[in-house]
């Protein structure tokens, strides 16, 4: 004879246990008593999580500069244009359209490849 196995799960509020013969089963139990008895509290959980991921999208700082280092032109440092100038002896705009027809051709060549 084999013996049943079941998953147990407790409640991390009152300590009440749920069995169930599948882990879903008793994640299902657990939920239903934790929104029954435990209403104010799950819905506390939810916003708190709800301010938590809003916080942390906004005061991202890579996200936000990264967003605005592509919309905006401001990405050339200060240091960059007369180095480029001293390098290539031709004008910063001439070789920025230079390199922009190139990368151009590239992708549009590589869409007409396939």
């Amino acid at each position: 004879m084999v013996k049943a196995q079941y998953v147990w799960l407790r409640c991390s509020r009152c300590q009440r246990r749920f069995r169930g013969s599948t882990r879903t089963e008793a994640l299902g139990k657990l939920r239903k008593h934790l929104w029954k008895e435990h209403r104010a509290w799950m819905v506390s959980r939810i916003k708190s999580g709800l301010r938590k991921a809003k916080k942390t999208k906004a005061d991202n700082p890579a996200l936000t500069s990264a967003l605005k280092s592509i919309i905006s032109p401001s990405w050339v440092g200060f240091a960059e244009k007369p180095v480029i100038e001293k390098i290539t002896g031709l004008d910063y705009d001439v070789v920025k359209a230079k390199v922009l027809d190139f990368f151009v051709n590239m992708l549009m060549s590589g869409i007409l490849k396939q």
